[in-house]
């Protein structure tokens, strides 16, 4: 006899019973129901599929955006004694083989894998064998192209469909307007619209907006020794606020995406162990991040939409207790945020430009087909065209979108490193530079074949047996090389991109209608930040409801503006509010009629002027009989 939900839910995790919406979105799963499951961060949107899928027969097939948090999701179960696996670019093909053979004769129950991996030839043809049971797709506002993260890839998911016309989707996200859940309704072909949604109220977190001319000043007023997150806007800034952090007694560590995997692995792992309590991080520093006692999250910078800031506020107080969200606001920074984001969209002039001198310089001719994989010099291309390399990346980026273009990130894991001279010479430059003693010395003792032959090495290591930094090793042998001391040829990670199409001409390019309403939608994106941040009278959490499609008429009275509000009024103004919220609750009443309702309890004059200040804020209507209503948006 097969396991209930209840039983596999204390078998492999412990639990006793579900959060809220979680029973119910599995038993549409079960149901063999498309559904669309709109939990907001850290509402264990994953036991949604993982519970079913091992009730269910044959294999769930999960589909993630991130490498790392497939890894880790797969660890995870298989420590619970799931049998779960994932592929992604890491794998030897023999192991993919491997793994797909396992799904469609063994006995794996969730398959972990990248959009990017549903294109492959050999996971199609294994797909069209495999007992499904149901696909998820994990951060499913990627689909849509109105959508905060549009990935161009996640298109493809919809292939799944044709290949097996009765697999079922059940779609989850923590972020999505009514306008993007209805798009990746339409993306994953549901048959009926089918969303369970949770509302995106966070009542424990309190959201400010500090403006501010010093940012790093008021940073050090009110920062405090608990778990939190400072959100930047570059690698540099991300660095030197760290810095200035440590500097100042913080103990801080700094978080980007040009890291290497394993330093980024190691930096998680410091801060979720506590060994040090603030992160400083770009937007990489996102999706699979679940630390219950985050206190704190600042945004240095503006965000560029409500929906990064909504999720990535709701990293905090995930453990129900109450939590910080602030934005440090200079005077200038809403005018830099536009700038921002109309930078980031290319014109077609600009893409015609860098694609022409690409194809040129890797000699492609149009109506070229190839399966090869061409690499991108950021660096080389804006040194011979004369454009920021920012521009030429999101120039890129944009061909991927349109579909000219496929991407992906190929890594040389090691650094290799080869001496240039002998003993002698070294030795020479040593009585004069004997900063870089250690460093030599060490080289030369750990590797015996490095005079003759490129030895890979770990910079993380070397650093850690010199206790000092990576990026003071990092430095150390480029001085070397520089020097030509040794040849450092340091590990780094590069796109590849390949031709969907045989190479078109350049006066074929062009950008469809979807893209350029994107682009405009984005501009939008970013002026409600604009307005969100600029205001001071409006409930911010009613603020966020109202963006997600969703209606409040109570203040959170935890936000800067409520908090204001509450104490600019007297004691009693919340309990004469919400009363007249009961009395006007069916039907609209004038003001007469109200003094009535109140005439035993508060004095005439005192609803007199709580009336005045709801009219002033625009939180009730009159109408032109005088009866008196609340704002449907309030």
């Amino acid at each position: 006899m097969k396991e209930n939900k209840f039983q596999i839910l204390n078998k492999f995790w412990g639990y006793k019973s579900f959060r809220p919406l979680q029973e119910e979105i599995i038993d549409q799963v079960l149901l063999r129901n498309d559904i669309l499951a709109l939990l907001p961060t850290g509402g264990g949107k994953s036991l949604c599929f993982q519970i079913p899928a091992l009730m269910m027969d044959g294999v769930c097939v999960v589909i993630s955006p991130l490498i790392a948090l497939m890894q880790d999701q797969v660890d995870s179960l298989k420590k619970r004694g799931i049998n779960a696996e994932f592929l992604n670019s890491t794998l030897s093909h023999k192991n993919i083989d491997r793994i797909l053979d396992n799904c469609i004769y063994g006995n794996i129950k969730l398959l972990y894998i990248s959009p990017e991996r549903i294109e492959s030839r050999i996971f199609k043809d294994r797909f069209k064998k495999m007992d499904i049971s149901f696909i998820a797709v994990d951060e499913a506002h990627c689909i849509s192209q109105w959508g905060n993260d549009f990935r161009p890839k996640y298109k493809n998911i919809a292939i799944l469909k044709q290949i097996n016309k009765d697999v079922k989707f059940i779609a989850l996200t923590a972020t999505a307007t009514k306008l993007v859940s209805k798009d990746i309704q339409k993306q994953l072909k549901f048959n009926i619209g089918n969303i369970i949604q949770k509302s995106f109220l966070r009542t424990n977190i309190n959201y400010k907006v500090i403006s501010c001319i010093n940012k790093t000043f008021v940073l050090k007023k009110i920062i405090l020794d608990e778990c939190t997150i400072i959100y930047v806007r570059s690698r540099k800034q991300a660095k030197d606020i760290s810095d200035f952090l440590n500097e100042n007694n913080y103990k801080s560590d700094f978080y980007h995406a040009g890291l290497t995997n394993e330093e980024r692995i190691k930096k998680q792992t410091s801060w979720i162990k506590n060994e040090y309590k603030i992160i400083v991080a770009t937007n990489a520093f996102g999706m699979g991040i679940d630390k219950p006692d985050v206190k704190t999250v600042i945004h240095y910078e503006l965000p560029e939409s409500i929906e990064s800031f909504y999720q990535e506020s709701g990293r905090a107080g995930r453990n129900g207790k109450s939590a910080y969200s602030i934005i440090l606001k200079e005077s200038s920074d809403e005018k830099h945020l536009i700038e921002r984001i109309k930078f980031k969209q290319i014109n077609l002039d600009i893409v015609k430009k860098v694609f022409q001198h690409f194809c040129n310089y890797h000699q492609i001719p149009i109506g070229y087909n190839s399966e090869k994989y061409y690499e991108l010099d950021y660096d080389l291309i804006s040194n011979r065209i004369n454009l920021p390399k920012k521009q030429i990346y999101y120039a890129f980026k944009m061909l991927i979108r349109e579909n000219y273009l496929t991407e992906r990130k190929n890594i040389n894991h090691n650094s290799k490193i080869k001496f240039n001279c002998d003993t002698e010479n070294i030795n020479y430059f040593l009585e004069k530079n004997s900063d870089f003693e250690k460093i030599i010395d060490l080289l030369i003792r750990s590797y015996d074949d490095i005079w003759n032959n490129y030895i890979s090495v770990n910079e993380t290591i070397i650093a850690e047996r010199l206790q000092l930094t990576k990026v003071s090793v990092v430095s150390k042998l480029n001085m070397l090389h520089q020097l030509k001391i040794i040849t450092y040829l340091q590990n780094k990670e590069s796109l590849n991109v390949q031709f969907l199409n045989p190479r078109p001409d350049i006066n074929q390019l062009h950008f469809t209608s979807s893209t350029i309403q994107n682009q405009e939608n984005e501009i939008k994106k970013a002026y409600y930040v604009t307005q969100f941040s600029r205001n001071i009278v409006d409930c911010r959490n009613k603020l966020l409801l109202n963006y997600f499609g969703e209606k409040s008429l109570d203040n959170c009275d935890n936000c800067d503006n409520c908090s204001k509000n509450i104490n600019q009024y007297s004691s009693s103004f919340k309990v004469i509010l919400n009363a007249m919220k009961i009395i006007l609750r069916y039907e609209a009443k004038t003001a007469k009629e109200i003094y009535i309702e109140f005439s035993d309890v508060v004095p005439r004059e005192k609803i007199k002027q709580t009336l005045r200040k709801l009219l002033e804020n625009e939180v009730i209507n009159v109408d032109k009989k005088n009866r008196i209503s609340f704002n449907k948006l309030t």
